[in-house]
Formats: C-alpha cells, structure tokens, sequence
C-alpha cells in the first residue's frame, strides 16, 4: 500500500470519482463526509486550517481516505478530523472490508513519522463501525484509548404511523394551544424553500442568537458563504433542504438540514424571537416529520445534543465519540490526559440542560454588553436593570375592583388585530405575547398605547401572578395609557361585566387617587421580594378599605 498527502483543496478535486464512489458503494448516509462538503468546506473556511488528507492506494487502486487537520505544538502534533466545530460526524472513507487494514496501515505511518503525537477524533458515529475497528488497532498496540459519548437523538421514520406517533406528543408543551393561537393569527405554512430564501434565513437566525452565546456561527460572516454556496447545489447525493414556516408570507421559523440517500439531518433550527411565546420552532419539527414521511425519508436525524425538545420528540438514540489517544512520548501524554479530563468534564457538564443555558443565555448576554459596551449604560442598563433585581427586589401591587351598577354611554375604540400586531415594529414581541395570553387590545390613536382586557385572568407579568378570574367579571392592564372613564364606558358596553378589575403599584398614589374617583375598591396585596434569586410573593386578600384611610399606614410600612 502507498500513503499520498494531499495538501490543498484543488489537488483534492482530480480524486472526487474515487471518492464518491466508496460512499455510493458504501450507501452513506453521513452528510458531512460527502465529498460536496469536505471540498467546498476546505475552499471557503479551511485555507489556514493546515488540512491533510492521505489517500491509500492499493495496486494502482485507490482504497480510502482519512481527511485530518494537523497542527504542530509544543508536546510535538496534534491531529483531528476536519471540519471540527463544523461537522457534527466525521469518518473515514473507506470500504467496510478494507477499513481494517486501512486503519492499520495509516495509523502505524503516522506514528512513525510523527513520534510525538496526540489523536483527537471526533464524529464517530457508534451505529457505525469505525470506532470498534479502530478500538481493535489500538489494543493490538497495546496503546490506551479513552472516549466521551454525547447522545445523537434520532426518528426512525420507516416504522412509525404518523397519527400514533405525533398523539402523546400533541399536548406536549401545549403545542395543540400553541399551534392553534399561531393559526389565529394568519395563514401558517410549512414550505421548501429555494435557496434564494437563505439571506433571510440567516437574518432570523441573527436575530434569534444576537444575545444568545452561538458556537455554530452558522449566520457569521464567515461562514455565511459557504453554507449559502451548499444551499445552490442541486447536483450530487448530498443536498441542503431548506424548510420554512411562515406566517402571512413572513419566516418566523425555519431548518437549514442536509438530505443524504434517504436521511435527513436537521443541522440548523432557529425562529424569530419575537414569536417566542408561540413555539414556533416546535411546530416547525412537527410539520417537518410529517413532511419527511411523505417524502419517503427512511431517518430523521435530530444531530448532537441534549437539548430537550430532541429527547421529547425521537424514537430512538444514536450516540457520537471523541476518542482520544496518543503515541507513548512523555510530553504527548501529558496533552492527551488533560484532554481526557478535560472531555469527562465537559461531557457531565453537557447532561446538566441548566449548565448548557447558562453557557448559552448568561454568558451570551454578557458577550452581547462586551461586544456593544459603548451602547449601554453599566449602572442604568447592566446593574439597576438586571444584576440588582436579581441581588434584591420588591415591588408591592394593589388589585382594585369595581363593581358595576349602571351601564354607561359607550366610548369607540379601533381593535388591535393580528394583522396590525404582526406590523408593527415597536414593542412586537410584547403584544404578540399578549394576545397569546388571551387579552384583547383596543386604542384610539396610537396603537402603541392600547388597553388590553382579558376574560379569564388577573396576570401580573413581572411578578408571575396569575389570578382566575369569575364568570361576567374582566381584567384590563395598561389602562393608564387612554382616559379611564373612556375605557370603563366602552368596557361597560361591549363586554357587560358585573366587575372590572385592575391593578396598580401600591407607590404610584396619582393612579390610586384615580380609581379611588371612579369608586373602585382595593380588595388584594401582592408583595413580592427576591433575594439572590430566591422569590416570595405574600398576598393579603379580602380586605375592602378606603384608601384615603389606610395610605398613610402602607406608606410608613
């Protein structure tokens, strides 16, 4: 057998038949060792990645493929599979009766040359049998190996019924209610996009990750190029499906996934932020299983990760290795055993679902300030806004009811419907979250300064009160911002409560005054404090007083 290195992307290119055809003999289904991917990854993102790939040929034949990076160190060289932090899977390329041999003989060429050496392999698919081969070289040489497994969630498609297998999970989350209040908003649909759609894409992905910590840098500047550059292919087994969801012709969610001899990995998730509330995202998986099925995909691949929404929604578990190992040299054991720790650290770590949002939510809000310091304000934006709250906060509201006695003229307010809520620039995400909880806004000029009526509950947002409320009474919040009188006349007429209920910051005394005027009666006391993040609501209930008599004991408290 003969090794030949290969040392730039264009060389690559005079082996691609060769390469094509193991995998096609081999029915891979692993997108990122395709030859589409490993080349176009190699012109656009790893011309200073010191990329080597050897090829073994066999009597005039070649035989395989091992595509590594390598990098040279102070513990001598350290070598992984390319594409790291890019492909979820790595492999070598080679038949299944040759591996073995194969493995051998690179392997045993590599130790020679290098001496000092540490293998950093990641990808390795446990369905697949590399890693066992590869296991068995290693104890031939009586060289030590240690591995961590991360759980690769994933649906076997070809043995479920649609309607049996999307029944326990139809309430899951709520996403029956979910989906339903998204529809009642506009016309959703699930859509194959073209590729011309992907600069969208990446803006709602930006959106969705702007404060968010991204290790994938799908939508950075760098990597944009070579993901859209996939997306325009049409020719080869490996193909990039876009699917969207839309919501009155707007993308508010989409995958970016690879589709490869009848698996289809969703590489990408991501939803505007602004729909939060809604699960778009979840709903977008369930459209697209459903999508898959019909489009006679054997395998959906939910990637890497332990995030919960993939454990929720497989049928069964795939698991991916690192395995690291290294030649005997005092100095490449050193490297290699502070990666094993390192690995078995991170590997507990990424079990804990709290530690992954911390890493992704706290420590990216804070790269977010970092990155846009000159924007913010370290005490009005950072400290009284975020870190003293959660050292020490108490807020104290009031619920006020009034009692309706006579039936008033009736005031005209303009509706805020979906369609003006989904145009709407300032504060969309807020009234989307809104009418999600089931209030009803109305205004008069500004649409930014409605009143919203709920019929079911008192909810208190910013404390996390939530308040059934009786038949033939109502809740409106955000009343400060048109006339009272206005409100109660229109409320009175259009809704016919026998109570009205509202709520108001037990220090704000004008709007207590108000409402006093208006004959409303102070029925309820929610006094909320937080302490190092630990939070305590106290209620005090049922008592009805005049106000004029009690402030001036609640204001001394």
């Amino acid at each position: 057998m003969e090794l030949i290195q290969i040392t730039t992307y264009k060389d690559l290119g005079r082996y691609e038949k060769e390469w094509s055809a193991i995998l096609e003999e081999n029915d891979n289904t692993n997108p990122f060792i395709e030859y589409e991917f490993v080349y176009n990854w190699w012109r656009f993102l790893g011309g200073n990645e010191n990329v080597e790939i050897y090829v073994v040929k066999e009597n005039d034949r070649i035989i395989a493929f091992f595509p590594f990076q390598l990098k040279k160190n102070w513990y001598g060289y350290m070598l992984h599979f390319l594409a790291l932090g890019d492909a979820n899977y790595m492999d070598i390329i080679a038949r299944e009766r040759d591996k073995d041999r194969v493995i051998m003989f690179v392997f045993d060429a590599l130790i020679k040359e290098k001496k000092s050496i540490v293998f950093y392999l990641h990808g390795l698919l446990e369905s697949i049998e590399t890693h066992s081969k590869l296991s068995n070289y290693l104890k031939a040489r009586n060289m030590k190996e240690r591995y961590s497994r991360i759980v690769t969630p994933y649906i076997d498609l070809q043995n479920i019924s649609y309607e049996e297998y999307l029944k326990p999970r139809q309430k899951l989350h709520g996403l029956d209610r979910r989906e339903k209040r998204l529809r009642a908003l506009g016309n959703v649909q699930l859509q194959i996009s073209p590729s011309a759609e992907i600069n969208q894409v990446f803006k709602v992905h930006q959106k969705r990750w702007e404060k968010k910590n991204d290790t994938s840098g799908f939508s950075s500047g760098r990597k944009q190029s070579f993901f859209k550059y996939l997306a325009e292919q049409n020719d080869g087994k490996l193909r990039v499906r876009l699917s969207t969801l839309t919501l009155q012709n707007e993308m508010i969610a989409f995958t970016y996934g690879f589709a490869c001899r009848g698996r289809y990995l969703g590489y990408v998730l991501g939803h505007d932020s602004d729909f939060d509330v809604y699960g778009p995202g979840r709903i977008l998986v369930k459209e697209k299983i459903k999508r898959n099925i019909e489009d006679e995909f054997h395998k959906l691949d939910m990637s890497i990760g332990y995030e919960p929404y993939k454990l929720e929604w497989n049928t069964d578990n795939d698991y991916t290795r690192k395995t690291v190992f290294s030649t005997n040299t005092f100095r490449a054991r050193i490297y290699r055993n502070f990666i094993w720790l390192k690995e078995t650290v991170f590997s507990k770590l990424r079990k804990h679902y709290s530690v992954v949002i911390f890493r992704r939510n706290t420590i990216g809000k804070l790269k977010y300030y970092l990155r846009n310091k000159e924007k913010f304000h370290f005490w009005k934006d950072i400290w009284k806004n975020r870190l003293r709250p959660f050292v020490y906060e108490r807020k104290q509201y009031l619920i006020a009811k009034l009692t309706v006695s006579e039936l008033k003229k009736e005031s005209y307010f303009e509706k805020v419907t979906p369609e003006i809520a989904l145009e709407i620039k300032q504060n969309r995400k807020e009234m989307l979250q809104k009418i999600y909880n089931g209030y009803k806004g109305y205004y008069s000029t500004d649409v930014n300064k409605a009143f919203w009526v709920n019929e079911n509950v008192i909810r208190l947002d910013d404390i996390e009160v939530v308040e059934n409320l009786k038949k033939k009474s109502i809740y409106i919040r955000d009343w400060e911002n048109e006339n009272l009188e206005q409100i109660l006349s229109f409320a009175q007429v259009n809704y016919r409560p026998k109570y009205i209920f509202v709520h108001v910051n037990k220090r704000d005394q004008k709007s207590i005054h108000t409402l006093e005027s208006f004959d409303f009666e102070f029925t309820e006391r929610l006094s909320y404090s937080r302490v190092l993040g630990k939070r305590k609501i106290k209620r005090e209930g049922a008592f009805y007083y005049s106000f004029k008599e009690k402030f001036s004991k609640y204001k001394n408290e």
